[in-house]
């Protein structure tokens, strides 16, 4: 499991988020600005139903780049 800490909350980054709050809340977003990235092709996401879902590494990638996000996984300590 990997792991990030962001605004002193720690994410599985590989973990499902649903809904475009619990995705903005990643992003440092707002809701809208999540609305407009999936819009224009920005933010990789799937739908279930009406819902939208995605993972905190692909909700950050776009903004950060892979290095980016690299930095913030929190390394387990035995």
């Amino acid at each position: 499991m990997t792991t990030i800490k962001l605004r002193n909350k720690i994410y599985d980054l590989d973990e499902p988020l649903r809904g475009a709050k619990a995705i903005a809340e990643v992003r440092g977003t707002s809701e809208r600005e999540v609305f407009h990235a999936i819009n224009c092709g920005r933010l990789e996401h799937r739908k279930d139903g009406g819902s939208i879902i995605s993972t905190p590494r692909e909700a950050l990638t776009p903004l950060l780049g892979e290095a980016g996000v690299a930095r913030l996984i929190v390394r387990e300590v035995a």
